[in-house]
């Protein structure tokens, strides 16, 4: 019986564990940073290539693809609760260019930014008394 070789899918130990739950708060917190996979990783005492593979053992997916998510999910939010333009989300949620949060957006939602807010965006309720007060033609 000889020694294989190749990627173990060890759970990470409880300090670990510990230390990628700190990462991950910190994601949470900082997603609209610039974050980078070697600054998260040197913050869990790992090398990158161990921090992907503890921080996809625990939560899934990779750190890139988890504030990848993070943000487009503050997106969605802001395209439907605010009437800030599609470039100050853009730059509000952390994304550098608006074609690539463009792009990814659609990739991730199915939709373009502008679409999604059409199709959620709720006009806002103006009861009939004020209607008729402010009414123009009268």
């Amino acid at each position: 019986m000889g020694h294989t070789r190749g990627v173990t899918s060890q759970s990470p130990s409880s300090r670990q564990q510990e230390h990628l739950s700190a990462i991950r708060a910190h994601i949470d917190r900082n997603f609209t940073s610039p974050l980078t996979v070697e600054r998260l990783a040197a913050m869990a005492g790992l090398s990158p290539f161990h921090f992907i593979r503890a921080f996809r053992t625990m939560t899934g997916t990779t750190p890139h693809q988890y504030l990848r998510a993070r943000r487009i999910e503050r997106a969605q939010e802001l395209l439907v609760t605010t009437p800030i333009p599609v470039t100050e989300v853009c730059d509000t949620v952390g994304f550098q260019s608006l074609g690539s949060f463009s792009a990814m957006f659609r990739r991730l939602t199915g939709e373009s930014p502008g679409a999604y807010r059409a199709a959620r965006r709720k006009s806002p309720y103006i009861p009939a008394c004020f209607v008729r007060m402010y009414r123009a033609d009268t």
